[in-house]
């Protein structure tokens, strides 16, 4: 009998897999404006490259942002006049994000395209909800919505798009900076995101598990803290037990994930061994450890079916936090986001890392949520006053 994972991988992969080579993207009126006969484009796959936008038409997020980067040059550019862009996450989401993209014609026309590629109304419930609906498909809808919050910029802050030099983006916001890089077409992303969320609840349910998040005194003792979790959860029912770093947030913050019963461990005792405070974190999985090791193989299967190209801007993964140089770093990066750690505060250190005197480029972190640009604050408080927050 197939397992629930495997129930999952076959019922949404082997629908939604098939159609990353066979399947456009419906009800777009071919010709009717330059954003439209780009997104035509991507989701028929075409080459990056392959259609050029006239002098002074709108370049779009999903690749025509980056078709001219062959103008750049290696000469010094001024950290001034440069742009980091930050994707959030799953978690980021709330009821009623979307609602200021509704004056923004290019992103209606996004929310428009995702519906007719993964069947739902990806608009409606992030402005309507329901609550428990928007919970259930958060990644395809924080995905767009921030992808979307790109719009909203280039409205706001003219010229800041186009000046972007490095993007990174929180676990599931690495998809999304790809995306914006070129490396990944929006129509395979979006297959890619809802196949992952179906393999990450799946292997929820296989094992349950959760996260909680952990505040850090200067002298406190992680390490062993783990250690003494693991080994009192262990029993006959669960040999070998999992609890280890999931999130790696900001100096002395991290998030936890794991088995229900080392977790419940540390919340107990783990002031004894430097805990200040915890809070759970309202997932239903224990994300990015070995319990998601079944989804990272959906993923990396899924991979394979996707046209992954190299970055056209520097995308710093959250994985190890070093920069994605060519396509196959890529696919790497992609398929272990699911059970690898994420490496934000390292991530933010490479995306800064300056000498001191030296100036910081304009960071626009990318609505739903304000949670990437509250962590810079914490890493990198020089980089933070030279950010803003670009709310949806």
């Amino acid at each position: 009998m197939k397992s629930l994972l495997s129930r999952a991988i076959y019922h949404t992969g082997q629908r939604s897999l098939k159609r990353l080579v066979n399947s456009k993207a419906d009800n777009i009126n071919e010709n009717k404006t330059p954003l439209r006969r780009l997104l035509q484009d991507a989701s028929a796959f075409a080459e990056v490259g392959a259609v050029t936008p006239a002098e002074g038409e709108l370049e779009w997020a999903t690749q025509p942002y980056t078709i001219n980067s062959k103008k750049e040059t290696t000469s010094y550019i001024d950290p001034k006049d440069t742009t980091v862009l930050l994707f959030p996450g799953q978690g980021s989401q709330h009821v009623g994000m979307g609602r200021r993209l509704l004056e923004v014609p290019a992103a209606k026309d996004l929310y428009e395209l995702a519906a007719s590629i993964v069947g739902w109304d990806v608009g409606r419930v992030c402005r309507e909800g329901p609550e428990d609906e928007l919970q259930r498909r958060c990644q395809t809808a924080v995905m767009v919505t921030s992808l979307g919050a790109l719009e909203l910029a280039r409205e706001t802050r003219p010229g800041a798009v186009e000046r972007v030099r490095a993007v990174a983006g929180f676990s599931l916001g690495e998809i999304s900076a790809l995306v914006f890089a070129g490396s990944l077409p929006f129509e395979q992303a979006l297959r890619l995101v809802e196949l992952r969320a179906a393999a990450m609840e799946a292997a929820a349910r296989e094992r349950s598990g959760g996260m909680l998040t952990v505040w850090l005194t200067p002298d406190a003792t992680l390490a062993r803290l783990l250690a003494a979790a693991r080994q009192h959860a262990v029993s006959s029912d669960l040999p070998d037990p999992v609890c280890q770093i999931a999130n790696y947030l900001f100096p002395g913050c991290k998030v936890l994930a794991g088995d229900e019963a080392a977790l419940r461990f540390v919340e107990k005792e783990g002031r004894a061994f430097g805990v200040r405070r915890s809070a759970r974190v309202r997932v239903a999985g224990a994300f990015h450890t070995a319990l998601m090791a079944r989804a990272e193989l959906a993923v990396r299967d899924a991979l394979r079916l996707c046209d992954v190209s190299a970055p056209r801007v520097r995308v710093v993964s959250c994985v190890d936090a070093r920069a994605c140089g060519d396509a196959a770093a890529v696919r790497r990066r992609v398929a272990r986001l699911t059970a690898a750690p994420v490496r934000w505060e390292q991530t933010l250190h490479a995306l800064y890392a300056r000498p001191r005197d030296a100036a910081q480029p304009l960071t626009l972190a990318l609505g739903p949520g304000g949670a990437l640009r509250s962590t810079l604050k914490l890493v990198n408080a020089r980089a933070w006053d030279c950010s803003l927050q670009v709310d949806v």
